[in-house]
């Protein structure tokens, strides 16, 4: 999107200074994007304790990933020219 903002000169400066961007327009689409990603983990930290979390679920997923992990690998191992 395009758009006309006016901002301080030292301020994106300063921002080019810091950041990995090459261009002024790079340097402030990554400020907003961290903006966003902040605020967004705020609010996020928000919800500690107040919702329910059953691990559960994970742990299953966590097992059924090594398993299939350990499969694939013995199937590396086997050695085609032998039958």
């Amino acid at each position: 999107m395009r758009t006309t903002v006016t901002l301080d000169a030292a301020l994106v400066g300063e921002l080019l200074k810091h950041s990995r961007a090459r261009t002024k327009t790079a340097a402030v689409t990554e400020a907003v994007r961290e903006q966003v990603r902040r605020i967004k983990l705020e609010k996020l930290s928000g919800l500690r304790g107040k919702i329910e979390f059953q691990s559960d679920p994970l742990t299953a997923g966590e097992r059924a990933d090594l398993a299939r992990e350990d499969f694939l690998g013995e199937l590396s191992e086997v050695d085609p020219d032998a039958e």
